[in-house]
């Protein structure tokens, strides 16, 4: 029988919500049973929803049953940093004017981490939103979204991540078609060049 949908759309998000938040480490093996039990519903919903995450890369199944957070390898990450830097490129040719929402909740960070990852993610999926291309939006929000618990991990390899944060939202949201992809370069051939030390932390 087919989950109630509100009851597999309320499981999906907040499995998503857990997982992109980096509530668990890679390789880490979840049982349906357990995390419906957390959640208050049936087995049904959280497969369901399950099912729909290792569509988008967030899980996949694991051998011996329920699913499992994919592990991250050096080459897997770098192809990921730079299929990321590729759609955001695409999107950004297309001479977007992007709402300048960010600029004051950056201007505010310390160099906490989390809130550093939520405004950068919270960035590049305003990007992908304002895309004309469909295919684009879908591709960059869910490259996006694997990302996230990446960010979360960024500051232990990488510094000053609240300076250039800003220099890509200023370079992003104020400047033209040249200075977006030059500031959208640099902050993934930062990360491309440490993806071994990334690696090592997650």
């Amino acid at each position: 029988m087919a989950p109630e949908p509100v009851a597999a759309e309320r499981a999906y998000q907040r499995l998503k919500s857990d997982l992109v938040s980096g509530r668990y480490r890679p390789g880490t093996v979840l049982v349906e049973r357990v995390i419906a039990q957390e959640f208050g519903v049936s087995v049904s919903p959280v497969r369901d929803g399950a099912q729909r995450l290792v569509g988008e890369g967030l899980l996949e199944v694991a051998s011996g049953g329920g699913y499992r957070i994919p592990m991250m390898t050096h080459i897997m990450l770098r192809d990921l940093y730079t299929w990321h830097s590729h759609l955001l490129r695409l999107v950004v040719k297309s001479d977007l004017d992007i709402v300048p929402a960010f600029q004051s909740d950056a201007q505010a960070l310390s160099d906490d981490p989390a809130a550093i990852a939520r405004l950068t993610t919270e960035l590049f999926r305003t990007l992908a939103r304002q895309s004309r291309n469909g295919e684009y939006t879908r591709a960059l929000l869910a490259a996006n979204d694997r990302l996230h618990p990446v960010r979360l991990r960024e500051g232990h390899v990488l510094a000053n991540l609240t300076s250039e944060l800003l220099a890509v939202m200023t370079s992003t949201i104020f400047g033209s078609g040249p200075d977006r992809l030059a500031g959208i370069l640099a902050y993934h051939r930062r990360r491309l060049r440490r993806v071994n030390k990334i690696v090592e932390v997650l």
